[in-house]
């Protein structure tokens, strides 16, 4: 019997892919979501100066030198505002009602206060013409509360349909979804996901890939098809280094990856890609195993690596660049340079 072919990772994925249609949505229901285009603000946050903290809206220079002593005078009509509410003209600074006394001549005030203090000034918050979200991040919740806070009520955003083959093992099912979940994709029926996820036969030719030697990706009309065998070893390996990256061109987004600093020699061998499995060790990352995994390795995995398949490891003290185990896409905190 021959030996099956085997095809590179470079020879089955795509040089370049098309991103799926973008759609506006409300603020809302974009969690999860892949920002299509920048968000910027056309003018400052907040528009005007606005109370940060409950107090009377003073104008500071009028309470220049004000000590217990010698109180500056008030006049009665000093508006008392509650946080959030925009100061009138000529106010620059918010006096705590705990600073004042109140006599048959007006407010008294003791202390002094310094032009902005308990305040925000107009444009303080967010400058304008700088991105609130930038083409490619996926929206998180405080992403969502900039956007609402500064009252953008849709955002043009991309989102991946998946369908996770019901035939699959449970456990496979289950890791699946949820790393799928994490990088925001919708489930799917398969007629209608732009990927599926299959119980898969033995292929020829297979991936380079190890784990992942035993499945294959295809197309089948306008959606791809990642088949998995019923190993979960074998689904690890094949979502890392298929799935993931078919997912963040569908998604017009990258892969997060950092730099990390191996605790131990990482060893691989020649002739396939193969996945190395990590977990921290003080400042440092713990080869754990390459090419394969074990339920107790992955137990234990923070972090991957996909070696090339011409490599044969690093050495210990080497700096690699490592991505989260599942994979995750970037976000506007967090970049192509950070855990």
């Amino acid at each position: 019997m021959n030996a099956p072919r085997l095809r590179s990772l470079a020879e089955i994925l795509p040089a370049g892919l098309e991103p799926v249609v973008a759609e506006t949505r409300p603020v809302a229901e974009t969690l999860g979501a892949i920002a299509a285009e920048d968000v910027v603000l056309p003018v400052g946050w907040p528009l005007t100066a606005v109370a940060r903290e409950p107090g009377y809206a003073v104008k500071s220079r009028a309470l220049i030198g004000a000590t217990a002593y010698e109180p500056a005078l008030l006049s009665p009509a000093t508006p008392l505002l509650a946080a959030g509410d925009p100061l009138p003209e000529g106010a620059d600074a918010i006096l705590p009602p705990q600073a004042v006394a109140f006599s048959p001549l007006g407010i008294e005030a003791f202390a002094p206060l310094r032009p902005g203090e308990g305040a925000r000034r107009a444009g303080q918050d967010w400058p304008a013409g700088q991105p609130v979200l930038r083409a490619g991040a996926q929206i998180e919740a405080v992403d969502q509360a900039v956007l609402m806070t500064t009252q953008i009520s849709g955002v043009r955003v991309r989102r991946v349909t998946i369908s996770i083959g019901a035939t699959l093992p449970p456990a496979i099912q289950t890791l699946l979804t949820r790393w799928s979940n994490g990088l925001g994709l919708r489930p799917s029926t398969p007629a209608n996901a732009h990927i599926r996820i299959e119980t898969s036969a033995f292929s020829d030719p297979q991936p380079a890939l190890r784990p992942g030697r035993f499945g294959a990706l295809q197309r089948d009309g306008e959606a791809w098809v990642l088949q998995v065998p019923p190993d979960i070893a074998e689904a690890v390996g094949l979502w890392h280094g298929l799935a993931l990256p078919i997912l963040a061109g569908l998604s017009g987004t990258h892969l997060r990856a950092f730099e990390g600093r191996l605790a131990g020699k990482l060893v691989s061998g020649i002739g396939f890609s193969e996945l190395a499995f990590l977990r921290r060790a003080g400042d440092g990352w713990l080869p754990l195993e390459t090419g394969d995994c074990t339920l107790a390795t992955l137990a234990q995995t923070e972090a991957v690596a996909l070696v090339a398949a011409g490599s044969e490891g690093q050495p210990a003290e080497a700096t690699i660049a490592l991505s989260p185990l599942g994979g995750a896409f970037v976000t506007m905190r967090h970049g192509s340079s950070g855990p």
